[in-house]
């Protein structure tokens, strides 16, 4: 079997750690290797690892650079490495037992192919309403794995000299979309891409609406100063503002306002403004109604609205108020992406 360094960076996963350390620990098939860079935890975390390093059996090397992106993080762990096959997570995340061993494998059958693992979430966990909600917004975080998925730095799998083509991940950017861009350049350099489609790892979802609006605005803030995802940012803008339209001249119809007539004027791009509540229903119809109630899912439309306006928000602050060595280095990186 290949030698394989798992890499992965950590900021205050005390509460995780425990889990973490055990499902690794676990593993059918170790990782030769373990480079994890910490970004500053100020909760127990880095001498958490640190004590993991002293007592494991297992090879681990725990580095700090304090207040560096997810990006730095992994760009310092992968060039420590001293193997050629590089296996990349978040910790905080569970993994199944044979994740290591799974991903490897598939490599072994596919030598300078990209591994890209399928992920998920704990159900049992999901507890909040606006977890809850959540999942129904992802349709149960399903993955499609077709000719645009992109693979997650949360599970992927690849040689070191894929890395070193692309010249690592960006750290140029603020706080997001790193691994997205890394995805993005892959299938620019025409490496192909194989799938892992087991949910090996776990995903450790927020618990509140606040949390996900905040994610929601690191992940436009990523795409807008990379310059990527455009056209979605957009469309998704255009939905929001016809799902507001139609509610508008919906209200103003009932109030007899205005006549029926206006809402012929919406009414032929309302489908596919409001396609992800019909999906949301959808995927919602198909669950535990004792768990995922009525409220969840009346829930699940204001997350998206919030959440969709927070993107949004981080899209244009990223694509138009970035600095000028920013919005340089996404020039150079959408020149490539389309060479």
């Amino acid at each position: 079997m290949r030698k394989v360094s798992l890499v992965s960076t950590v900021f205050n996963e005390i509460n995780n750690l425990e889990n973490t350390i055990s499902d690794i620990e676990n593993q059918t098939l170790k990782p030769d290797e373990i480079i994890i860079t910490d970004a500053g935890s100020n909760d127990g975390t880095f001498e958490r690892l640190m004590d993991w390093n002293i007592s494991s059996t297992m090879n681990i090397q725990v580095l700090q650079e304090k207040k560096c992106n997810v990006a730095r993080g992994r760009n310092l762990a992968i060039a420590k490495s001293a193997n050629d096959l590089i296996l990349s997570t978040d910790f905080g995340c569970r993994f199944s037992p044979n994740w290591v061993e799974n991903m490897v494998e598939i490599y072994c059958q596919n030598e300078n192919k990209v591994i890209g693992g399928g992920f998920g979430v704990l159900e049992e966990t999901l507890n909040s309403i606006s977890a809850k909600a959540n999942f129904i917004l992802t349709n149960q975080y399903e993955i499609s794995f077709d000719d645009y998925f992109i693979p997650s730095s949360r599970s992927i799998l690849y040689h070191k000299n894929v890395w070193n083509k692309i010249g690592g991940y960006c750290e140029w950017l603020t706080l997001a979309a790193d691994d997205l861009v890394f995805g993005k350049q892959i299938k620019a350099l025409g490496i192909p891409i194989v799938f892992s489609e087991s949910k090996d790892v776990l995903w450790g979802r927020h618990k509140t609406a606040k949390a996900y609006k905040k994610e929601s605005y690191r992940y436009g803030l990523g795409d807008g100063e990379a310059k990527v995802n455009s056209k979605n940012a957009i469309l998704n803008g255009v939905y929001f503002l016809i799902r507001i339209l139609t509610l508008v001249f919906v209200t103003l119809v009932l109030c007899k306002k205005i006549g029926l007539i206006y809402l012929l004027i919406v009414a032929p791009f309302s489908y596919k403004a409001f396609y992800r509540y019909f999906k949301a229903f959808k995927t919602w119809n198909k669950l535990d109604k004792n768990k995922y109630t009525l409220g969840t899912l009346i829930f699940s439309f204001y997350l998206l609205e919030v959440t969709t306006i927070s993107y949004s928000h981080g899209f244009i602050k990223g694509y138009c108020f970035s600095s000028k060595e920013v919005k340089k280095k996404a020039q150079e990186l959408n020149k490539m992406l389309k060479y």
